[in-house]
């Protein structure tokens, strides 16, 4: 069985509001602002296979039948994204591939998901593809179902545990507005991965984590996926037209009086006048 697991990069959502900043030229965070990490629902969705591979492997080895399970983690990105690929590494994944991603040119969800269904194409053959719900930053949650459509398999959506039916298909646990939906999926299949409490990353050991630090990480290029250029559409579906950090200001008022019984009637007064109660 082989599993392809979806990363990306994101700006570090815990960094300090006090250090952030935007680039309104750019329409972006401005450069240097926090450091780059791993999407944490990626981290999910790397767990969730590390996860199935164990149960897989664990089967196996009771009903004396060898099936081997590779885990291979890829991204599009630029160079530094294979930060977040050895991170894989160091918690067991197999391989990493890393898509580098054309500079000055800005990468919707659908172009990420055209660029990912090409590898998942050449990596072939596959049986299932995880990715985080949503990316950290803008929180889209559109490059799962894209691949899904792109690739023509079956795509299910909140998935926080898979196992292997005894058929050879899947049986994932979804969250849903209504509790928690066991789906069956014939392979091979997309699946996007939430947070819950059966998938939190686990930690690397220092071993792996330096063995990482030494693997060689292939790179795959845009023209050795897709050829010609001309595949991504031209001028971008969403266009941002303008990026700012909000502003807000607070006024302290002290309520005065001589008793609290004084106090409390002239707070239930202004309080009215602004039309609060």
């Amino acid at each position: 069985m082989r599993i392809v697991v979806c990363l990306t990069q994101v700006l570090d959502p815990e960094i300090p509001p006090s250090e952030f900043r935007l680039d309104s030229q750019r329409k972006a965070v401005a450069e240097g602002v926090g450091r780059l990490v791993l999407n944490i629902f990626d981290e999910n969705a790397l767990e969730v296979a590390l996860q199935l591979r164990e149960r897989v492997v664990e089967r196996a080895s009771e009903d004396r039948v060898t099936e081997p399970v590779e885990i291979i983690a890829i991204t599009v990105g630029p160079p530094s994204a294979a930060d977040i690929l050895r991170k894989a590494l160091s918690v067991r994944a197999d391989r990493a591939i890393l898509i580098v991603a054309p500079e000055g040119v800005p990468l919707n969800g659908f172009m990420v998901a055209r660029l990912l269904a090409a590898a998942v194409r050449k990596l072939q053959p596959v049986d299932l593809v995880l990715c985080g719900r949503e990316a950290g930053e803008w929180h889209g949650g559109q490059v799962g179902a894209f691949l899904a459509e792109e690739l023509g398999w079956a795509g299910v959506s909140f998935v926080a545990r898979v196992e292997v039916e005894e058929g050879g298909g899947f049986l994932m646990r979804r969250q849903s507005d209504d509790g928690w939906e066991i789906v069956r999926a014939a392979r091979p299949a997309v699946a996007t991965v939430t947070n819950d409490e059966t998938n939190v990353p686990r930690l690397p050991k220092v071993r792996d984590t330096l063995l990482a630090a030494r693997a060689e990480i292939p790179r795959w290029t845009v023209s050795e996926l897709v050829g010609d250029p001309s595949v991504f559409p031209q001028g971008a579906p969403l266009e941002v037209r303008e990026m700012f950090i909000p502003s807000s200001s607070k006024v302290c008022e002290m309520i005065e009086g001589e008793t609290i019984e004084e106090k409390a009637a002239r707070l239930i007064h202004e309080l009215r006048r602004r039309r609060i109660l």
